[in-house]
């Protein structure tokens, strides 16, 4: 779906979920319980030559604790941010 947008994979950050002791948090899975999600990080054109895109700006996974239903940590929303400075995101 990503390349049919005109888009291309650069990247992927992996967030793993924490409880509020600091344990890993266990999730709901079929054969795994899934304690990890991923944010695929895609880019539309040539990244190289695109000023308004960042890179090398933080580590490929953060360890955050879990927050309500479906609601990602702060963390992956200052990565955007850092990637793409003033709002050119999807």
């Amino acid at each position: 779906m990503i390349e049919k947008w005109g888009y291309k994979v650069v990247d992927e950050v992996t967030w793993v979920k924490k409880t509020v002791n600091g344990k890993i948090a266990k999730g709901h899975g079929y054969y795994l319980q899934h304690a990890k999600e991923s944010c695929i990080v895609g880019v539309k054109g040539n990244v190289h030559n695109n000023p308004r895109f960042r890179t090398n700006v933080a580590s490929d996974v953060i360890f955050s604790e879990r927050r309500g239903q479906s609601q990602k940590p702060t963390e992956i929303y200052e990565y955007i941010e850092k990637l793409v400075p003033n709002g050119f995101y999807l």
